[in-house]
């Protein structure tokens, strides 16, 4: 989890690199063209990213969630 969350704050970095770069006036097209498409894959990987945090967030609260009613069902 550890790793991925290096290489999360890692994409994340070079993604603000290179909106400033995309920002400035005298960017070379070919160059621009390049540097979105590859801030294009950064923010696919963050995606998807993001989506396995909010997936296992939402598994450890029915697994909370299941374990607080469980009790109850067992004492009646």
């Amino acid at each position: 989890m550890l790793k991925d969350k290096e290489k999360l704050k890692t994409a994340l970095q070079k993604l603000e690199k290179i909106v400033e770069e995309l920002g400035k006036k005298d960017i070379d097209v070919e160059q621009g063209l390049e540097k979105f498409r590859e801030g294009v894959e950064l923010i696919k990987f963050c995606r998807s990213q993001l989506q396995k945090a909010e997936n296992e967030f939402i598994q450890l609260k029915q697994e909370l969630e299941q374990e607080q009613i469980e009790p109850q069902e067992e004492g009646q």
